[in-house]
């Protein structure tokens, strides 16, 4: 089965660590292409580096209109055509 998203591009929010991050690696591993959307710049950009040429990272608040923007235009100017989104980023605040 590997291979499924072979010539996808993905972009996922929140990607800069845990469940965004592990699901960037598992895209990447099924033959995506990547843009890892966060607004944790120095973290993000470690785990695209570390994914190599099929994954390019971008700032993204997803509270912010411009920065979508600026993630999807990203996503077609470096792979092409946007095919998944993964709305992944979430905060979670302890009571």
């Amino acid at each position: 089965m590997a291979g499924r998203l072979e010539g996808k591009v993905a972009l996922i929010s929140g990607a800069a660590r845990g469940m965004g991050e592990c699901e960037a690696r598992l895209f990447v591993r099924e033959g995506a292409r990547v843009v890892l959307g966060d607004v944790l710049e120095e973290q993000g950009q470690r785990v695209a580096k570390e994914l190599g040429a099929a994954a390019t990272f971008v700032r993204l608040d997803v509270t912010v209109e411009s920065d979508w923007q600026k993630a999807v235009a990203t996503a077609e100017q470096t792979y092409g055509k946007l095919h998944i989104l993964v709305n992944n980023a979430g905060i979670v605040r302890m009571a």
